[in-house]
């Protein structure tokens, strides 16, 4: 999983405006556009607001407070993994959410919210608007470099991380590349750069050191190279408080190596950050725990409350949750080959995979390989899998 977040650019600095960009796929649930569920009764319960949480309220108008509230929103949405706090940023950006030529921090914070709700090709027809405006605007590039990466589009990813070096301090341009070029076939020669760019560098800000720290854990654990990774996830988590990206991450390394009693004291040391209730539930259930079943049931009505408010849509980790907690190969490949068509990184060919193999359909998963083995994709979870899965036939 990868996640650009441009936070660590400061405006004092004359790189960014405060609003963040990021792109981090764990956040749940997905909207999808739907009809509006009506529970039958006062009695139907849709949601557990956690302590603390706010409603939203009728807000500023003038668009410097707006614009304010609204990245405060999106930093809490960001640092907490709570979708809530995405519609609060929406409704504050209510009077120009429709309009087309809406001024251009607006422009930026309405891709940002776009794009967490993986409505993709809305968030970059706000960006490549948004460049229109202002070419040398690097919040845009960055925001839009994050999306075509998850889109697997590296080319244009790259081109946007590029433009990047006369607008920012090297090591984010730097950041942006390896990420970018380490799915390219390149992926140790991204590590280097990176990691010597680092080494370099001089009062790296916390945020930014923690971005870098987790960009050389992705790449080093793609490589195998997990007592390195191990590193790099151990300075990440040391540079700043934690948020829901480097829990999350985090925590699906601890999951591979089978460190499942560090998945669970994780869970219980941050009991509000929902996602890592499924986590909890795979490292429970591989120990055989007395709670697994109570965290799975978990799970089902998490997902069936989503399901009966309309707002769901399959993602890679309900894929995981059907394949590894339900038993239910076919109903995951289903779901994680529709998470495929937005959703291109290398954990979420994984998914497609495993549950291919698991159905007894290889077949099913062969454009998924055609892609991997087509960008020189590097990552050894992979590499044993594909070899069960065919080429996929020409016509």
């Amino acid at each position: 999983m990868t996640c650009f977040n441009n936070s660590t650019v400061s405006p004092g600095r004359h790189l960014l405006p405060a609003a963040l960009a990021f792109v981090c796929i764990a956040l749940l649930p997905r909207h999808a556009q739907a009809a509006p569920y009506r529970p039958a009764s006062d009695a139907v319960v849709l949601a557990t607001v956690p302590a603390g949480t706010r409603t939203a309220t009728a807000g500023p108008r003038d668009l410097q407070s707006v614009v304010a509230r609204a990245s405060e929103d999106i930093e809490s949405a960001r640092a907490s993994g709570d979708p809530r706090y995405l519609g609060y940023a929406q409704s504050a950006l209510a009077p120009w959410w429709n309009l087309k030529d809406a001024p251009l921090p607006v422009i930026l914070l309405r891709a940002q919210i776009h794009q967490h709700n993986h409505s993709f090709e809305a968030a970059l027809a706000d960006l490549d608007h948004a460049v229109v405006l202002d070419p040398r605007n690097p919040q845009a590039r960055l925001t839009r470099a994050a999306i075509h990466q998850v889109q697997g589009n590296y080319a244009a990813a790259i081109a946007d991380c590029r433009s990047l070096a006369l607008l920012v301090e090297p090591l984010i341009t730097a950041d942006c590349m390896s990420r970018v070029s380490s799915h390219r076939g390149v992926a140790r020669d991204a590590y280097r750069k990176l990691l010597a760019m680092r080494d370099r560098s001089d009062g790296m800000e916390p945020r930014q050191h923690r971005e870098v720290e987790l960009t050389l854990a992705d790449i080093s654990t793609r490589l195998g190279e997990i007592d390195t990774a191990r590193r790099h996830y151990d300075q990440a988590l040391a540079a700043t408080d934690v948020d829901a990206y480097t829990l999350l991450t985090f925590a699906d390394f601890l999951l591979e190596q089978r460190e499942y009693r560090q998945v669970v004291e994780l869970f219980e040391r941050h009991p509000d950050y929902a996602d890592l209730l499924l986590r909890a539930a795979l490292a429970s259930r591989a120990t055989d725990a007395g709670n697994a079943g109570q965290l799975s049931q978990r799970l089902r009505e998490q997902y069936a409350a989503h399901q009966r408010r309309g707002d769901f849509v399959a993602s890679r980790d309900y894929a995981r949750f059907l394949l590894d907690i339900e038993g239910k190969a076919s109903a995951a490949l289903d779901a994680a080959l529709a998470n495929w068509k937005s959703q291109r990184e290398p954990a979420d060919a994984l998914i497609v995979v495993r549950a291919a193999i698991a159905a007894r359909q290889p077949a099913a998963a062969a454009p998924v390989a055609a892609f991997v083995r087509g960008r020189g994709l590097e990552d050894v979870r992979l590499t044993p899998l594909l070899k069960q899965i065919p080429s996929e036939r020409r016509t």
